[in-house]
């Protein structure tokens, strides 16, 4: 017990020193830790298990039942839920880039809001060393799963693209898996021999390939090539449904789910470019709202770039045109068995860390979505996608015994009423415990 009690303690000074720089501290903590008297959304299905005790040790549940037939260790730390508090499980945003400036302190942005996980599309050495110190607890930050650098061959994104041999491809497909990135990011444009050789070689390494559609194929090209998840629903007006027409959405659809496609819809990036477009004016009002002006510096910075307020306001009608068709997509992708997941494309200006997730949980309702349908693309939608390709040993997005301990504390139930989802009680990380004030405290910037 004192070599536990010692090692607690120097966990505990470790984490303190390396965050009091970043004006965040973390308190020692119990290995055991029980959620008492809550009612568990475990995310297996919509009904919520009332009066609950869960049980976590270190960073994985181990117990979950009735609150009157499970005892608590002795010395665990014990958070009441008072018969009438949530427990639902960390989010997971499958689509972030923290590359941008001063990531390794708003990445505690994520946590504040309860995502617990996140996908990096684009990847350096900076978000290497980034997962390697919040995996060693010198960081405070969600679980990070990375792509090598966006495109495999940044050549591809340029117009000799034709240029690039398979070798190359093949090449730099081992190299990122040899560097400890997770899997990689299709983008650019490419000729079907070049995205036929990705996709094979990625399989034969073991490495997931996703992202955008290439765009001088088709998304029928990349069905049958075996891309089997795509971010941006907009890729699919830009590569297949380029009239606009709803019957072929629906056609479409049948056919995705038929190959088992996942689509990371990011709704809410596309609605901030639709806001934005020709109309510097609306960045303006934005950067002026409570809630913005308490962002880290380096996030109100990356808003104040406002890439598309200068664009030309003339062209706004196919902007519009397009965020319009974004919703019968995403509608007609669920409503066939295409896996949806949550993915915000945060660093992208007007999209808070954190925040956007939720946002676009609330987003996916609009497209038809039932509630518990959209948070469950942010957790067991999530879980099981890293778990599928990414991650074999990734156990997240449920609330069941063997799972990882990334969860989310609400003060009511988020299936009435999603703006819940916006003031959590307090967040599980990897088994450590946040409540509402640790949360206030992480976002506190200087």
């Amino acid at each position: 017990m004192n070599n536990i009690k010692y090692t607690l303690m120097i966990i505990g000074l470790l984490w303190g020193c390396t965050n009091n720089a970043q004006n965040f501290t973390i308190k020692e903590q119990e290995p055991i830790k029980a959620f008492i008297n809550v009612h568990v959304l475990t995310m297996q299905d919509s009904i919520p298990k009332m009066s609950q005790t869960v049980l976590i040790k270190n960073d994985k549940i181990i117990e979950i039942g009735a609150s009157t037939d499970i005892q608590i260790p002795d010395g665990a730390k014990i958070i009441d839920g008072n018969h009438t508090k949530y427990l639902i499980p960390g989010l997971t945003d499958t689509h972030v880039h923290l590359t941008h400036k001063g990531s390794e302190e708003w990445i505690r942005a994520y946590v504040n809001s309860g995502v617990t996980t996140v996908l990096n599309l684009g990847g350096s050495k900076k978000v290497l060393k980034l997962r390697e110190n919040i995996k060693n607890n010198k960081i405070l930050g969600p679980d990070i799963y990375t792509a090598g650098r966006g495109g495999v061959v940044r050549e591809l994104n340029r117009p000799n693209f034709k240029e690039v041999s398979l070798a190359k491809i093949e090449e730099r497909i081992i190299e990122d898996k040899e560097k400890g990135y997770d899997f990689i990011k299709i983008y650019g444009q490419m000729t079907i021999p070049q995205f036929e050789h990705m996709i094979k070689i990625a399989r034969r390494e073991g490495v997931h390939a996703m992202g955008h559609i290439p765009r001088n194929l088709t998304a029928d090209d990349a069905l049958r090539i075996g891309q089997k998840s795509m971010a941006h629903t907009e890729e699919f007006i830009y590569t297949q449904f380029t009239e606009f027409d709803e019957k072929e959405i629906i056609d479409f659809a049948k056919k995705a789910a038929a190959q088992n496609i996942w689509l990371t819809a990011n709704m809410v990036a596309y609605e901030k470019i639709e806001q934005t477009w020709g109309k510097p004016e609306v960045m303006d009002s934005i950067l002026q709202l409570p809630e913005t002006k308490r962002l880290h510096s380096k996030i109100l910075k990356l808003y104040k770039q406002d890439w598309y307020g200068s664009r030309d306001v003339d062209s706004r009608g196919y902007i519009e045109k397009v965020y319009k068709l974004y919703f019968p997509i995403v509608k007609h992708f669920h409503k066939a068995g295409v896996k949806i997941l949550v993915g915000t494309d945060t660093g992208f200006p007007g999209l808070a860390p954190g925040q956007s997730a939720i946002d676009e949980i609330k987003n996916l309702t609009k497209a038809g979505l039932s509630k518990y349908e959209a948070l469950k693309a942010g957790t067991a939608n999530a879980g099981a996608y890293i778990n599928l390709f990414i991650d074999n040993n990734y156990y997240a997005g449920k609330i069941q015994e063997d799972y990882k301990a990334h969860m989310v504390l609400l003060s009511s139930n988020p299936l009435e009423n999603l703006e819940v989802l916006e003031s959590p009680e307090g967040v599980m990380l990897r088994g450590y415990w946040f409540d509402k004030q640790d949360l206030n405290n992480m976002v506190q910037w200087e």
